[in-house]
């Protein structure tokens, strides 16, 4: 950003030619995130330096930005996650299940307290995540903060790893000796415990052959956990307030994955008045 308005006057740039230097980018082969990225913080010194009264009104306004590609989610097989539970020691077994079918943000899984289990109604209330800065809570206002069910047998296993544990604290801690109890590091629990399970699993494909997994970070857990809901006939609506998605298009990345949709394709197909065929070999 700073080399090409590097000359420039705030009161010459015009809308025109915020346009030419995103096209320009586009060009050059950048990418349609770092554009955006680049635009909405040009964008931002604009709008300040109208509040500022530095310029009458911001020339990024109307301007065409590249689409940025929707990438498919990334999500495991149930053999693959399988397969990563047995190279997990207790008590990350326990914290990948509960990933896998509640879906929850890994800083949700880690900021997660003993209080917020409803043991008898089966679910949790997802409040506190832990961030770089600590735990804190979600605004009240926001759709992250939300019920999430637990299926009976995610239930009795945390049942276990709770046993003699501080009901009211984090559930999930260091285990280290000489440093356990305290919140989970992000960096280290993917660096030690997550990506070398990942390495050391290996599952069986459909041919019956051994295959390693793929390289998917944890929040993969979370792909993988709107995946098969959706797989199995559970609807957008309902994935999109279960992983307290704040928009709905978000949720629709996993819309392919509807069996209803398939069913509707196959079922068109069957209904053609004849079909292709492929003509017999000659003798």
């Amino acid at each position: 950003m700073t080399p090409h308005w590097a000359d420039w006057e705030l009161r010459d740039i015009a809308r025109l030619d915020v346009q030419s230097w995103v096209r320009k980018m586009t060009v050059a082969g950048t990418g349609a995130s770092a554009i955006r990225r680049a635009y909405n913080l040009t964008s931002s010194i604009m709008k300040a330096a109208v509040e500022e009264d530095l310029i009458s009104v911001t020339p990024c306004r109307g301007i065409d930005l590249p689409k940025e590609a929707v990438k498919p989610p990334q999500w495991f097989t149930v053999p693959q996650a399988q397969a990563i539970l047995a190279k997990l020691d207790q008590p990350w077994q326990t914290m990948a299940l509960l990933a896998f079918y509640t879906g929850l943000r890994w800083g949700e899984l880690a900021g997660l307290h003993g209080h917020r289990i409803d043991w008898r109604r089966s679910r949790l209330f997802v409040v506190e995540v832990n961030t770089k800065s600590g735990i804190k809570e979600y605004p009240k206002s926001s759709r992250s903060r939300r019920e999430v069910p637990i299926p009976d047998h995610v239930l009795e296993a945390l049942a276990r790893h709770m046993h003699g544990r501080e009901k009211d604290g984090v559930v999930f801690t260091t285990v280290t000796k000489g440093r356990a109890g305290r919140l989970l590091d992000d960096g280290n629990w993917r660096k030690y415990v997550w990506w070398p399970a990942v390495k050391e699993a290996t599952f069986l494909d459909f041919a019956g052959d051994l295959r390693p997994l793929p390289h998917y970070p944890p929040h993969s857990m979370r792909h993988t956990c709107a995946s098969w809901l959706v797989q199995n006939g559970v609807s957008l609506y309902e994935v999109q307030h279960l992983l307290g998605h704040e928009s709905y298009q978000t949720t629709q990345r996993y819309a392919h994955l509807a069996p209803d949709a398939h069913q509707a394709v196959l079922g068109g197909w069957t209904r053609l008045e004849s079909q292709l065929i492929i003509p017999a070999a000659a003798a």
